[in-house]
């Protein structure tokens, strides 16, 4: 059975919410992956044996867990693509030309496709540009961040992307500066063709992390008017604070009501940046069947997790979809 266009299958079921996959490099390091690299969670696809020896251990490891996001209701789910920028790839790994990225951008594709099946939507991943300088958890782009040639930085990976029909929609993830969600939202349908999202990366405080507030959010695209790409799908967070998510949500649908939203945060944990390791969640205030329904009722359309969320939350995100929603 084909799919559907996922911008004409949301449009025809305005109940429906689709439950996106969890935290995959967390995912892929608490099984048994290396993923300290600048290349992250890319690290597997890098080596030739992944691809060259169907038994793999890091082939089964990744297959195994998209396995296990499946059986834990996921229906939307992402490539392994975050920290898969060109320049990324192309400073710290073998693979120095684009015609040898697009390779590799073409095998993680046609994997994940394969790791899924045809009937699941298939997003394909792209961290933001403060992602190649560790800069997407506090927005400092330098001092002149909106000199920055961003489209120059994503046009590999976005070259490669729309061309591949194995994808249904392009996420900007954990964009942490306005300048940059600017540059995005002002890309017509010549540079992104296919349906997408932007997820910001919002502080607990509810600021992007480079101080924007969520009205200057709201402004920016409420001044691109009827000039915004139509391609524009959804807005929303990720890789945020679980415990004030929910609040963050809702202060957009509050700026923007009829803005389709998507929500994936983080699992609770907060991660030590000094020590570089994950503390246990000391105020588990809210539970996934909570936040989830304040989700919905705030506009969201795709729910699902971000860094360390296992397919034990992406499960439990599933019940509490099928409990609030029109699913």
């Amino acid at each position: 059975m084909a799919r559907p266009s996922i911008k004409e299958y949301l449009a025809s079921n305005p109940g429906k919410v689709l439950v996106l996959d969890g935290g995959q490099g967390t995912e892929l390091e608490n099984r048994g992956i290396d993923v300290a690299n600048p290349v992250w969670s890319t690290v597997p696809f890098i080596s030739d044996s992944f691809w060259s020896d169907q038994s793999s251990k890091d082939r089964q490891i990744v297959k195994g867990m998209f396995n296990d996001f499946l059986a834990a209701g996921a229906e939307i789910l992402m490539t392994t693509t975050y920290q898969t920028s060109f320049k990324s790839v192309s400073e710290n790994t073998p693979i120095k030309t684009v015609e040898e990225y697009n390779v590799l951008l073409n095998h993680i594709v046609q994997f994940s496709r394969d790791c899924i099946g045809e009937e699941k939507f298939l997003i394909g991943c792209i961290g933001p540009w403060g992602a190649h300088v560790c800069a997407e958890f506090n927005g400092d782009y330098g001092e002149h961040p909106e000199k920055i040639d961003y489209y120059n930085y994503f046009k590999p990976q976005l070259d490669n992307f729309f061309q591949n029909d194995n994808l249904d929609l392009i996420a900007f993830e954990t964009i942490p500066n306005i300048h940059e969600l600017r540059a995005i939202l002002s890309w017509d349908e010549s540079i992104l063709s296919k349906p997408f999202y932007i997820g910001l990366s919002v502080h607990e405080n509810g600021l992007l992390r480079d101080g924007s507030t969520m009205i200057d959010v709201a402004e920016l695209i409420k001044s691109i008017g009827d000039k915004i790409n139509p391609n524009l799908l959804l807005l929303g967070i990720n890789c945020v604070s679980f415990n004030h998510s929910a609040d963050i949500m809702e202060s957009i649908h509050k700026q923007l009501p009829n803005m389709p939203l998507i929500a994936y945060p983080n699992s609770g944990e907060v991660y030590d940046t000094v020590k570089k390791i994950w503390l246990p969640n000391s105020h588990p205030t809210f539970t996934w069947d909570a936040v989830v329904k304040r989700y919905i009722e705030a506009g969201a359309r795709i729910i699902g997790g971000c860094c360390r969320t296992s397919p034990d939350d992406i499960k439990q995100i599933t019940n509490a979809v099928k409990k609030y929603s029109n699913n």
